[in-house]
């Protein structure tokens, strides 16, 4: 199974096939043509089953990735700490917020109706009712206190 650690071999050992497949086979990455020929090495009579941690590499779209227990997901080989991954949405109407020195995090969408208000410097915004006093507004206009927009 994969995560079956580290053998120290001696000159002398007997190497059984378990212990083939759990210190060498099971922890390797086994490189393909593509998804289609990984999915069909596995869970058939004779072949290995998958089991949470087992790397891969596809050939066919470079990209390398990693047995969850459920699904193959995509390991994030990027370098460049710029980037933002796009795990960080997950739903739509999602934002992306500042947290503090160059971190971000997940807002989820605010309920329908709900604006979306700055809570100061130091706190994240969020999704408030849209207060009924102070604000009037149709189709072509919005007034906050005195002045009109539209």
């Amino acid at each position: 199974m994969a995560g079956g650690g580290a053998y120290l071999w001696e000159s002398g050992d007997v190497v059984t096939a378990a212990n083939l497949q759990t210190y060498t086979q099971d922890q390797v990455v086994a490189v393909y043509a593509n998804s289609a020929a990984r999915d069909a090495a596995y869970g058939g009579v004779g072949e290995p089953t998958l089991a949470e941690g087992m790397f891969c590499f596809l050939k066919d779209s470079d990209s390398f990735l990693f047995y969850t227990g459920s699904v193959w997901s995509a390991v994030d080989t990027s370098t460049d700490a710029t980037k933002i991954p796009l795990s960080t949405v997950t739903t739509a109407g999602d934002l992306i917020i500042g947290t503090g020195s160059a971190t971000v995090t997940r807002l989820a969408a605010g309920t329908a109706t709900h604006v979306l208000t700055s809570n100061g410097a130091a706190t994240a915004p969020s999704y408030q009712v849209l207060p009924s006093s102070g604000v009037d507004g149709d189709s072509d206009q919005l007034v906050l206190g005195s002045q009109i927009f539209g």
